[in-house]
């Protein structure tokens, strides 16, 4: 489920409970290499290097996540948290990283002692109810009432809409997803992905030409969003709009090289080799 994301870095500095001498990441952590493994690998030498510098192994688990190594980046978490067991903040990235390799049942249990520990903790929150949603579970529909009517909370209103329709759309009641997805595009028109998941309730019910409606106004607020025109190209096909369709899934293709359907599309289509 994609949500705004949520600023690692910006927690660590909300729950800073570490030590108050270890050097900032920004100071000691040289300039970006040109590949992620480089990244990786010069961290991982400066945190050998400054192993009680608890700035330089956050650093160091932000990058292995971003590099897809969670495993890796879990092994660097628990060392954190041998130091400090119950902080917020690393009990996040945990969960985060669990979250990211799939292992859900521990994501939703590290997501729980995060909020546990922190008393309030909005992000945390919002991450267990999206974990909720995509397993049907109605306690995400709590946890996102919850926020809403949080003030704390107001600048994530939008990703809680998006998760509590995620929510009534994994267990089809499309009556109540349409209605919170209206409401998110009422409220934040430029929540790209309520146009497209509210397509999608339409596509799976077969009523292609509203499914195209709604994907179509996602390339009204924004001509350069390739997801719209591929959807888009997906309902003129099922609507034997054959030209239609050739045309929004090169559109989509150029905006987006790794879009591969679009290719794989206009391939079948023998628009391209």
């Amino acid at each position: 489920m994609q949500l705004k994301a949520l600023s690692i870095v910006g927690l660590l500095v909300l729950f800073s409970f570490g030590c108050n001498n270890n050097p900032p990441a920004d100071a000691t952590v040289k300039p970006a290499s040109s590949t992620a493994n480089k990244q990786v690998d010069e961290l991982e030498k400066q945190v050998a290097a400054n192993p009680q510098a608890d700035s330089l192994r956050e650093g160091l688990v932000e990058q292995l996540v971003k590099n897809n190594q969670y495993d890796k980046a879990l092994a660097q978490v628990e060392q954190l948290l041998q130091k400090q067991p119950d902080n917020p903040a690393y009990l996040f990235m945990k969960a985060d990283a669990l979250e990211r390799k799939a292992d859900t049942i521990n994501a939703i249990t590290t997501y729980q002692q995060a909020i546990q520990s922190a008393g309030v903790f909005n992000e945390a929150e919002l991450r267990l109810a999206s974990l909720y949603a995509e397993t049907g579970n109605k306690t995400a529909v709590i946890l996102c009432d919850g926020l809403l009517k949080d003030a704390s909370a107001a600048q994530m209103r939008s990703d809680v809409l998006f998760v509590k329709a995620a929510y009534y759309s994994k267990v089809k009641d499309i009556a109540k997803a349409l209605a919170v997805y209206n409401q998110l595009i009422r409220e934040d028109y430029t929540y790209m992905e309520a146009y497209i998941e509210k397509g999608l309730l339409f596509y799976d019910q077969q009523k292609y030409a509203e499914a195209w409606k709604s994907f179509q106004q996602s390339t009204n607020v924004s001509n350069k969003y390739a997801d719209g025109y591929f959807w888009m190209a997906k309902a003129e096909e099922k609507m034997n709009k054959t030209k239609e369709a050739i045309d929004n899934y090169k559109r989509s293709l150029a905006l987006d090289q790794s879009i591969t359907e679009a290719r794989e599309a206009l391939k079948r289509l023998g628009e391209i080799k």
